[in-house]
């Protein structure tokens, strides 16, 4: 049998090789294809011919990642494409077409990590409140937020989730992750409950089902689907930059921390390979923190130290400007020394206008968080009105607590 060695050939004996040799989830061949694609496309027209891949094709790839960025294409864009070129040309190599990789030392651009974004247990408690009479729809929705917050687990694992893999007696669900590697998650009693009820209600509508999670049309739940209802689920949250099913994920393994569970045990619960990538999922522990700082004898009597968390929404922050909102924020330690953290959330609202910059600050304070957002013609601005009136709101607590 021949062998096509034209670049599209390439390119689908590569995807082969990933799906059933290396398990890629359909997501990530979605993505290598859609990726290599482009690059392929690129290479034709700045060559003016067919492209066929080669060892002398660093200046190719360097040009089209320089195009990404020239057209303001995010880092983390950038250096996504650059990996699944890099995995391309790799695999040419392991089957001989190359001898080596041209792209194999070349570096993505420094990218900054965006603060993940985290619900806060007090808005989870209140999505997940049960209601009188429910109806299949909540019900399940309200079972898809509590098992990915209460389990940690990836979109993609839960809506593979078969009735088998949940045991409601041992209340333990067999998990199938990246590589088809599995794993037991435990869960509690109330989780357990739920998943009952849903059980009971899904059967009496559908009859039984190898799938545990159902549409409302009886068919087995995609990934796709999953997003959709988490990102309903969590719209009335506040001052969220995400509100997809890994904010549940990374709420999982942050609260977990918080309560004091240990970093490896926890890589396991998620199902990660190596422990940095757990870290890279949590918010460090300002709880943590402070226990931490006040171990110190000359610390007993100092205010808490504030946890500033800036999120810039389709846009990159200055370390510029996100050192002058730390500068502003900090000097609201003045007027109360039990400010936990504060949430700011930058975004242009409207690019037409001269007034289009809003930024959002959520101060988390015991018992009373207060919140305020203000658009000016800079977010220097913005942040200056909205400090004038969280110093307004504190001096007022303050006042009403003598």
């Amino acid at each position: 049998m021949s062998v096509d060695v034209t670049a599209e050939g390439l390119l689908e004996a590569f995807v082969r090789y990933m799906a059933y040799e290396r398990n890629a989830s359909e997501q990530t061949l979605v993505g290598y294809r859609g990726d290599l694609e482009a690059y392929i496309a690129y290479c034709r027209e700045r060559l003016g011919e067919e492209f066929a891949p080669s060892a002398g094709d660093l200046d190719l790839v360097r040009g089209w990642l320089s195009g990404m960025m020239d057209r303001g294409g995010k880092a983390s864009s950038v250096a996504r494409r650059l990996s699944s070129a890099k995995s391309w040309y790799r695999y040419l190599v392991k089957v001989g077409y190359l001898s080596s990789s041209p792209i194999v030392s070349l570096k993505a651009p420094r990218q900054e990590r965006p603060l993940p974004a985290y619900v806060p247990t007090s808005e989870l408690e209140r999505i997940l409140e049960p209601v009188e009479s429910p109806s299949l729809r909540e019900v399940r929705d309200r079972l898809v937020v509590a098992t990915l917050y209460e389990c940690g687990l990836r979109r993609s694992e839960l809506a593979a989730l078969r009735t088998i893999d949940v045991d409601l007696e041992r209340r333990s669900l067999k998990v199938v992750g990246k590589g088809d590697k599995e794993r037991i998650v435990p869960f509690g009693i109330s989780l357990a409950q739920m998943m009952q009820q849903w059980s009971e209600i899904r059967d009496r509508e559908f009859g039984g089902s190898d799938s545990f999670f159902l549409t409302l049309k009886g068919k087995p739940m995609k990934g796709s689907d999953v997003y959709s209802i988490v990102r309903a689920q969590l719209a009335s949250v506040p001052n969220l930059a995400r509100r997809g099913a890994h904010t549940l994920r990374h709420s999982f393994a942050t609260d977990m921390l918080n309560s004091g569970a240990d970093l490896l045990k926890l890589k396991e619960l998620m199902g990660h390979s190596s422990v940095a990538t757990t870290v890279q999922y949590t918010h460090t522990s300002f709880r943590q923190l402070q226990q931490v700082y006040h171990a110190h004898p000359r610390a007993q009597n100092n205010t808490t130290i504030m946890d500033i968390r800036i999120q810039a929404l389709h846009f990159d922050a200055t370390e510029q400007l996100k050192e002058f909102i730390r500068k502003k924020l900090d000097k609201l330690n003045r007027f109360a020394d039990d400010i936990q953290a504060a949430e700011v959330l930058l975004k242009v609202v409207k690019p037409e206008v001269s007034e289009n910059k809003e930024a959002s600050v959520k101060l988390l304070i015991s018992g009373n968080d207060l919140f305020v957002d203000k658009v000016a013609d800079t977010f220097e601005e913005a942040i200056d009105l909205c400090v004038d009136v969280l110093k307004r709101g504190l001096e007022k607590r303050k006042e009403a607590h003598k």
